[in-house]
């Protein structure tokens, strides 16, 4: 197996466990999501989103990761996370 196989592999393996990651983030966003009809809260929390992106940005920085990327990042899991919320009311 060649060195850049090798990058290759660990890159696959990362992979996996971001795909779990978000599998077990979207798990919580249906709970949350049946916790809000439940409680007739309204899907958009503005300053939820912006506590999470503050965070976020945070946590990039302390990692040496271009928090530009990250905010985008998030900013397109911050999306499918309410159209999880809105369709399962």
């Amino acid at each position: 197996m060649t060195e850049l196989e090798k990058y290759r592999k660990e890159i696959d393996k990362i992979d996996e466990k971001i795909i779990e990651l978000l599998h077990a983030r979207t798990a919580v966003v249906y709970e949350i999501s049946r916790y809000k009809a439940q409680h007739n809260i309204m899907t958009l929390d503005k300053k939820r989103e912006e506590e999470i992106q503050k965070r976020v940005k945070e946590l990039a920085i302390i990692n040496y990761i271009d928090e530009n990327f990250t905010k985008k990042v998030f900013d397109v899991i911050i999306e499918e996370c309410k159209k999880i919320q809105r369709i399962k009311r």
